[in-house]
């Protein structure tokens, strides 16, 4: 797998990026809602639940008809054998109405890839998966620039537009949707948990261990590299602090690791003063919660003051556009979080994700769709694999089968299971699990780090006693 899409993939931590700024939402309720229709039928509907496998009993398959599943036939998915061809859904049947909520035209951040991913992967839902037993799934998205009256607006728009369950996308000010969204009872999928609300509801779920994943993994590793002290350093706003303290320390300490943290203003742009702190410590390790614009000067600071211990930087600072920035000798000691399959595990069922992910964003996104899109679209298609084991997609439907998800198949990721108790406090996180790599050369090489998954919900568990 090339660097790119490894970058691209390798953490949700990436709305680090969007919370550099703010903290406070902005006055204002204006929303703007997007309704995506479905595209035209190509094929005759199916009636029998959407499915990877040939349609034997129904249709033939059509063989190479240019499809993004005709490229991979018979290769193994995270949901089974990929299909010789493409089964439209039925456009004539009612749609199904998924809602989405993502921050955009904010100078605070702006997230457009997670929508355009998202549009493109109900795009090939509709066109090749076969719908949702053949019935075409309706994308109504609404976008907020960090408000949380918008927030609660566009919550609002979606209940009224029928929504069964709504995406999130990057909601820095998702405390304004959530509570509408429970009392209605309409799950939110979180592409990536940004608030602490998000990340202690019942009626959430997300397949990303975010932060806080990466923490855990990061301190499992450094322990298991013989390092007996590690430092945590993480912007000083309750997202980060508290996997960091909570999670990510509390399982060094259990480990038997000296910890020391190092919180730092969310608006710094100066980071000498915080590897000084660092490199004042005297740890083995250090973990720095930082993304975008902070990668590059952090990775040179801790070259630059001789820093000889573990270095662990979330996986949004491996894309490529940041590591050009860096020598090769400097990357080269950095290790990043991931939350895709093991490297070099050709056995993972869902080790074709990452191929077929960038075929239907080259086929169908509208816009740019890589980057942290991928989460968003990994979202999107753990929800369609739900759906399809429903005979009728309703609220209370789509919550009460997340929650009984054991080990369910995941795309680009770790098995689910959805049953608010993998990781204590955080409720909503369903595969918290990470995988550890590194960047060793200007060759695009990805050079895995961690011994498969790092089990993320077990370590916690030990740390609990």
């Amino acid at each position: 797998m090339g660097r790119t899409a490894f970058g691209a993939l390798a953490s949700a931590a990436v709305l680090l990026a969007g919370l550099a700024a703010c903290t406070e939402g902005s006055a204002g309720t204006d929303s703007t809602v997007v309704s995506t229709s479905p595209p035209a039928a190509t094929e005759p509907a199916t009636t029998e639940p959407a499915t990877t496998e040939p349609a034997a009993e129904t249709t033939a398959p059509v063989i190479d008809d240019g499809s993004v599943l005709a490229q991979f036939a018979g290769q193994q998915w995270a949901f089974g054998t990929v299909a010789d061809g493409a089964t439209a859904a039925d456009t004539s049947a009612e749609p199904i109405v998924i809602g989405m909520i993502n921050q955009e035209n904010s100078p605070v951040g702006s997230f457009p890839e997670l929508r355009f991913a998202v549009d493109a992967a109900i795009t090939w839902i509709n066109t090749e998966l076969g719908g949702v037993n053949g019935r075409p799934i309706r994308l109504e998205t609404c976008i907020t620039s960090f408000s949380v009256e918008q927030s609660q607006a566009c919550a609002q728009e979606l209940v009224q537009q029928g929504a069964v369950a709504v995406i999130s996308g990057i909601d820095i000010t998702s405390t304004g949707s959530l509570p509408v969204l429970e009392q209605n009872g309409i799950p939110m999928i979180s592409a990536i948990p940004t608030t602490l609300a998000e990340y202690r509801s019942t009626n959430v779920f997300s397949f990303s261990g975010c932060v806080t994943g990466a923490y855990v993994a990061f301190a499992a590793d450094a322990h298991a590299k013989g390092a007996t002290s590690i430092a945590f350093a993480y912007g000083d706003f309750e997202s980060f602090s508290v996997p960091a303290t909570e999670y990510g320390a509390r399982v060094a300490e259990s480990l038997g690791m000296e910890v020391t943290l190092v919180p730092f203003p969310i608006t710094t742009t100066d980071f000498l003063p915080v590897v000084q702190s660092i490199i004042d410590s005297g740890a083995d390790a250090v973990t720095i919660g930082a993304a975008d614009t902070a990668c590059v000067p952090v990775m040179t600071i801790l070259h630059d003051f001789g820093y000889d211990g573990l270095q662990y930087l979330v996986g949004a600072c491996a894309a490529e556009e940041i590591l050009k920035q860096v020598p090769d000798d400097i990357q080269a000691g950095v290790v990043f979080n991931s939350e895709g399959p093991p490297i070099d595990d050709d056995a993972t069922p869902s080790a074709l994700d990452g191929e077929l992910f960038q075929a239907v964003i080259d086929r169908y996104a509208t816009g740019p769709g890589g980057g942290a899109g991928t989460v968003s679209f990994r979202a999107m298609l753990n929800l369609w694999s739900v759906l399809t084991t429903l005979d009728e997609p309703t609220p209370a439907g789509i919550a009460t089968a997340m929650r009984a998800t054991v080990n369910a198949p995941s795309f680009w990721g770790h098995p689910f299971t959805c049953d608010t108790k993998q990781v204590p406090g955080f409720p909503a996180l369903c595969s918290p699990q990470q995988t550890l790599f590194r960047l060793p050369d200007d060759t695009g090489t990805v050079e895995g780090v961690s011994d498969g998954w790092i089990d993320v919900p077990a370590l916690l568990a030990d740390a609990a006693g």
